[in-house]
């Protein structure tokens, strides 16, 4: 807990120390944890390969996949995602399989300095189910960026999601033979709601902080984030740490990626 308090003491000193030059919102520089629900529409192609370690009291699972979004035209962008995972159980033998496929797709209604958006996003149910994939899952959200005269660009998002699991059957027993037998399962969704709020503060020409909170309902998730977004030439840099705050979230997360814009 003391770590907790401290990482965040920390994150919240980092983005609040003087005023530096503003980067134009700084649409380039991506959130970590809420990726695919930020209210900036993509300017250009981009592609990233990234890595994902999340510790929990019960195991781990480490990610490795790519992303990459695709401008439709200056109001609307499509995003995709795929991973492999891997889950390594604190007892037992671990599993490992392809993910879904996330689908997310954006429309801007303020195009200006404050940038308000709304989506909706579907995993396509592709992935292998020993590693809890193959789920058709929905949603909707919306968000905004809204940069600040000290060159900080705050943001948040709010959404409403719905994940599909599988309630068990029920045994039914022959009154005459005695035999039991099991009914089919039956495939159900359940909502939660989901709230992000970040800043990304750029410390300099290229290097920017991106300090991130997120919370899932009925997952009890809650994480607090923090991130450097690293600019080489055209291309990012990016790390971050984050700490769960909530026991469904991993006691400690590290996000480790490389972007690449594809087109000007």
């Amino acid at each position: 807990m003391r770590f907790k308090i401290l990482f965040t003491f920390a994150l919240l000193s980092l983005l609040t120390v003087g005023a530096v030059n503003a980067q134009n919102g700084m649409d380039n520089v991506r959130l970590f944890q809420s990726f695919y629900y930020d209210a900036v529409i993509t300017p250009n192609t981009f592609a990233e390969a990234g890595l994902n370690y999340n510790d929990y009291e019960y195991g781990s699972n480490f990610n490795v996949g790519a992303k990459g979004a695709y401008q439709i035209n200056p109001q609307i962008d499509v995003t995709l995602g795929l991973d492999f995972v891997s889950f390594s159980p604190e007892e037992g033998d671990g599993e490992s399989g392809l993910s879904d496929l996330m689908v997310v797709g954006k429309y801007n209604l303020m195009p200006e300095d404050t940038k308000v958006s709304v989506g909706a996003y579907v995993t396509a149910p592709i992935g292998e189910e020993k590693v809890g994939q193959g789920n058709l899952n929905y949603g909707a959200f919306g968000a905004v960026r809204h940069p600040l005269d000290n060159g900080m660009t705050i943001t948040a998002n709010a959404g409403l999601g719905f994940y599909e699991y599988e309630e068990p059957g029920d045994f039914e027993i022959d009154p005459i033979t005695f035999e039991i037998t099991e009914t089919e399962g039956e495939t159900k969704h359940e909502s939660f709601f989901m709230l992000g709020a970040g800043a990304i503060y750029p410390m300099n020409d290229q290097m920017n902080i991106v300090g991130e909170f997120v919370m899932k309902t009925e997952f009890d998730y809650m994480m607090i984030s923090g991130g450097v977004d690293y600019l080489m030439g055209n291309n990012h840099l990016r790390a971050a740490l984050g700490i769960g705050l909530d026991d469904g979230a991993p006691d400690l997360a590290i996000w480790g990626g490389f972007l690449l814009p594809l087109g000007q």
